[in-house]
């Protein structure tokens, strides 16, 4: 009779992305991306506000009450993505586990910045999230439940190659226009992933959960995915803060 256990990440373990393979998809990967984000400067409402001299008090505070709780929702889901991904590649479970170790309380980090900016946990606590956040969490529920786990570590991948590259940037510019002293949880949050080489590490969990062509081109359209959702959470964000100063200046 054959053995009935299935989904235990017992099969064939070898990568489908050789390493010169895998190599050249992320490449290709990172190639997609940046245009993304040229696209995203290009049509994001204030897209780089963050990264000027008059920096908007409310709009700053709301990003770090959306960003503080994107980790505590995401955090769930991506717990629940280490369960599916073990049933494909223990290699990929070990690598997710690690990463996920390392950024599961990342949310106390914004938290503390908050509280620099005169929002308390209860006031934090009380702010009900975007719906953008909330159908972010949610696309993550369905592709577990419907496509699997890739497409929650691309969006891992996504936010982390973006953050490592555009991080520095916006926190040079935080620096001068809300003070070094104020902004010490996202240094350390922003040095976890360049010194950790989180990119790296989520690479190496994608490309064990690449399993054939049919999930690179899945990866590539995840990727696309994932920069609308996110297009709509700054886009709420616009409206709420930086619009309604500019129509009551108006």
């Amino acid at each position: 009779m054959k053995n009935r256990v299935t989904n235990a990440g017992l099969g064939n373990r070898t990568p489908f992305l050789s390493a010169a393979a895998s190599l050249k998809l992320r490449a290709e990967v990172d190639q997609q991306i940046d245009k993304q984000i040229d696209e995203w400067y290009q049509s994001v409402p204030a897209a780089a506000h963050l990264e000027g001299k008059n920096v908007n008090s409310e709009y700053y505070k709301r990003h770090l009450i959306e960003t503080a709780w994107r980790i505590r929702l995401l955090r769930v889901s991506e717990s629940k993505a280490l369960g599916e991904i073990a049933k494909r590649s223990p290699e990929a479970a070990q690598i997710w586990a690690n990463y996920e170790r390392e950024e599961m309380l990342h949310d106390e980090l914004f938290i503390t910045d908050l509280a620099q900016a005169g929002v308390s946990r209860e006031q934090f606590l009380a702010t009900e999230p975007y719906l953008s956040t909330k159908l972010l969490t949610g696309f993550f529920s369905y592709l577990l439940d419907h496509e699997g786990p890739l497409g929650v570590v691309a969006y891992s991948y996504l936010v982390e190659y973006v953050n490592v590259k555009l991080e520095p940037r916006k926190l040079t510019a935080l620096k001068e226009s809300v003070g070094e002293k104020n902004i010490a949880g996202q240094i350390n949050h922003s040095h976890t992933d360049i010194n950790d080489d989180h990119p790296g590490e989520v690479w190496a969990a994608l490309r064990f959960l690449i399993k054939d062509d049919n999930d690179v081109q899945a990866t590539k359209k995840y990727l696309q995915e994932h920069q609308t959702i996110l297009a709509l959470y700054f886009k709420e964000l616009y409206e709420a803060t930086l619009a309604k100063s500019e129509k009551k200046a108006a």
